[in-house]
C-alpha cells in the first residue's frame, strides 16, 4: 500500500513520511492549542529611509504598484521562546514596501516583502513552502538592546559575510497601541515555485502574491502576527542607520545578487527609527492567516 495523502492536513518535502509539524500544526497534522504553544517574546527594530522610485519598481511583481512615497522599512527582529522549535528561537531581517496589490477581483493596500532572513533552517523551509514567504538564510544573532544607554542594534552575515548592520540611538520609550514597525496595511508577498525542467524549461509551478488580508467580507485585522493579550513596550528612536554591504559571487555564491540588489537601493533620506518588545501567545507569530491572491492575469 503507498501513502495515503489526507485532505487538510500539510505537507512538505520529503511528503512521504506524513504531515509536516511546524509552527501551523503537529506532527499528527492538528493544530497546536494556545496552552500547548505557551508565551513567546520578541525584540523588533525598524529604520525607514527615502529612497528612489525606479529603484523599488524594477523589483516590484506583476500587479504590484507602489503606494505613496519611495520608501524602504528595513527590519532587524529576534524571537525566542518558540513552542513549536522546542523552546527555541531566531532572528529575521526583512524589508518592507508600501505598495497596492490588484489581483482578479481584489485590491490591497499593504506592505509588500521582498526579501527576508531568517536565523534557522526549519523557520525557512516552513514559511517558503507553506506561506510563500521568500525567505533566504543567514546567521543572525541575539540582538544588542541597551536600554540604559538608550542604544539598540544588530547585524546579519553567511558565510562569515557580513552583509547588514542596523544601529539605533536615543531610543525614549512612546506608549502607543500594539502593533509592529513598518508600513500600514496587510502583509503582502509574492510566491514563486519554479516546475522542474531540463535547462530551465518547465517555467513555474506557482506564481502569486499571498496576504494577510482577511478575504472580503471576512472578520479580522491585516496584521499577520496577533497581538491578543500581549506585553507590549515601544521605543522611539532619536536616529538609526542601515548598512547594505555587497557581496561578491565568492562571498555569497547562491545569494550575492540578492543582497547587491537590496544595496543598490539608494538611502536617499532616514525617515524614523523603533523598536518594540513584546511577549505575546506563541500562536501569535503563526502567521496562519497568510492566504493566496487570485492573480489578475
Amino acid at each position: 500500500m503507498t501513502v495515503e495523502f489526507k485532505p487538510g492536513v500539510r505537507y512538505r518535502m520529503p511528503a512521504v513520511f506524513g504531515p509536516a509539524p511546524g509552527p501551523r500544526q503537529k506532527a499528527d497534522g492538528t493544530l497546536w492549542t494556545p496552552e500547548e504553544a505557551g508565551t513567546m517574546n520578541a525584540t523588533w527594530m525598524t529604520v525607514k529611509y527615502r529612497t528612489r522610485r525606479e529603484q523599488l519598481e524594477r523589483i516590484l511583481p506583476p500587479g504590484f504598484r507602489l503606494r505613496g512615497e519611495p520608501e524602504v522599512h528595513a527590519s532587524l527582529a529576534f524571537f525566542s521562546d518558540l513552542y513549536w522549535l522546542a523552546g527555541r528561537g531566531y532572528g529575521i531581517v526583512m524589508i518592507e514596501i508600501p505598495t497596492t496589490y490588484r489581483g482578479r477581483t481584489e485590491t490591497i493596500d499593504g506592505a509588500f516583502c521582498p526579501v527576508l532572513w531568517e536565523g534557522t533552517p526549519d523557520a525557512i523551509m516552513t514559511g517558503r513552502e507553506e506561506l510563500g514567504f521568500p525567505k533566504l538564510f543567514a546567521d543572525i544573532p541575539a540582538l544588542e538592546v541597551d536600554h540604559a544607554g538608550g542604544t539598540a542594534g544588530g547585524s546579519a552575515s553567511w558565510f562569515d559575510f557580513r552583509f547588514f548592520e542596523i544601529a539605533l540611538h536615543g531610543l525614549v520609550e512612546v506608549h502607543e497601541e500594539p502593533k509592529l514597525p513598518g508600513p500600514s496595511g496587510a502583509a503582502l508577498f509574492y510566491k514563486y515555485m519554479p516546475r522542474t525542467g531540463s535547462f530551465g524549461s518547465g517555467g513555474c509551478d506557482v506564481a502569486y502574491a499571498t496576504t494577510s488580508q482577511p478575504r472580503p467580507g471576512a472578520a479580522g485585522d491585516t496584521s499577520p502576527i496577533k497581538f491578543g493579550g500581549a506585553n507590549f513596550r515601544k521605543w522611539k528612536a532619536a536616529g538609526g542607520s542601515v548598512n547594505w554591504h555587497r557581496a561578491t559571487f565568492e562571498q555569497l555564491p547562491t545569494t550575492f545578487h540578492v543582497v547587491n540588489g537590496v544595496a543598490d537601493i539608494d538611502i536617499v533620506e532616514y525617515l524614523g527609527a523603533e523598536l518594540v518588545e513584546f511577549s505575546a501567545p506563541g500562536l501569535a507569530v503563526s502567521a496562519n492567516v497568510i492566504r493566496p491572491v487570485e492573480p489578475a492575469l
